[in-house]
């Protein structure tokens, strides 16, 4: 973070409480076997004087972590802003190569044109979780609410997520009522969480399995429920599961690709929507990820 170990504000907090409880210590002997007010005046007055330099040194500590914080966020916007016209770029040019000049093209032409648009696709997507990211830390993660039918959106996810699931021997079941109340959300930021739910639960079942995802009205809010029978998550590790970066040690063992910023985004979203998202694993079990929103 840019701060020294001894500089850090828990180390010099302990190192300050450590300083308090000797020196009260100290005056209560010097208070016990000295009669003197002077004495008793100079040792309080270097005590203060003491605790006002650590509580300083605190200070300066908190700030500087928080320029650092500020440095990082900027340069990871300025970074991702500058690879989205590259990006943007390849994308136009591969879609006028296949538009006008794929019937051209040998089968390993086009097995090679797949690689890199998928390529593509992953580089896309990584830089808009760190643009999500950076406007999430910097309190400029702004959400265009509007009535949204979250019904429509899961459809939509799941037809998405159908070739992955496929390919993966995964089968996608939906249970859901015939019609819900509407939410007011961002269509796209919410399409975005659950589409990381989605998935995630797909990415993460070893073998043959399934996802199952279940929607319903409780009369305040929309629930929903994303459940696998994967590799679970490790009791020890479930508390850092919604942290930056975090991907679980059986999360790296079976998918080596994500960067362990889609939970972290998807859970802002929710929450900036107004709802709640949480979760239980076990680990060689499965996940059960939910989260619900008010209704409008």
């Amino acid at each position: 973070m840019g701060v020294s170990v001894w500089r850090t504000p828990s180390f010099l907090f302990i190192i300050m409480g450590l300083f308090i409880v000797a020196i009260m210590y100290a005056v209560y002997v010097i208070a016990r076997f000295y009669d003197s007010v002077e004495v008793l005046v100079i040792s309080e007055s270097a005590v203060i004087i003491i605790i006002l330099s650590i509580g300083n040194i605190i200070i300066q500590s908190v700030e500087q972590i928080a320029r650092a914080n500020k440095i990082k966020s900027e340069f990871v916007t300025i970074a991702s802003h500058q690879l989205k016209t590259p990006l943007s770029q390849m994308n136009w040019e591969l879609e006028i190569l296949l538009s006008k000049y794929k019937s051209g093209l040998t089968e390993k032409q086009l097995e090679i044109i797949k690689i890199i648009q998928r390529s593509h696709e992953t580089m896309a997507r990584l830089v808009n979780d760190l643009l999500d990211v950076a406007r999430i830390d910097q309190g400029r993660f702004v959400l265009n609410k509007e009535k949204v039918n979250l019904l429509e959106i899961i459809d939509m996810i799941v037809e998405e997520n159908s070739i992955l699931a496929k390919a993966s021997n995964v089968k996608i079941s939906v249970i859901k009522p015939e019609k819900i109340p509407e939410i007011t959300a961002d269509k796209k930021r919410i399409g975005v969480a659950i589409d990381n739910l989605v998935s995630n639960a797909v990415k993460y079942i070893d073998k043959k399995g399934v996802v199952e995802i279940k929607v319903e009205a409780d009369g305040k809010n929309i629930n929903v429920y994303v459940k696998d029978n994967g590799v679970g998550i490790q009791e020890d590790q479930q508390d850092k599961v919604f942290q930056k970066f975090f991907r679980s040690d059986n999360a790296v063992k079976y998918q080596t690709e994500g960067t362990g910023l889609g939970l972290y985004i998807s859970k802002n979203i929710i929450e900036q929507s107004g709802g709640k998202m949480d979760f239980k694993s076990i680990e060689g079990v499965g996940s059960d990820f939910w989260f619900s929103l008010p209704i409008s």
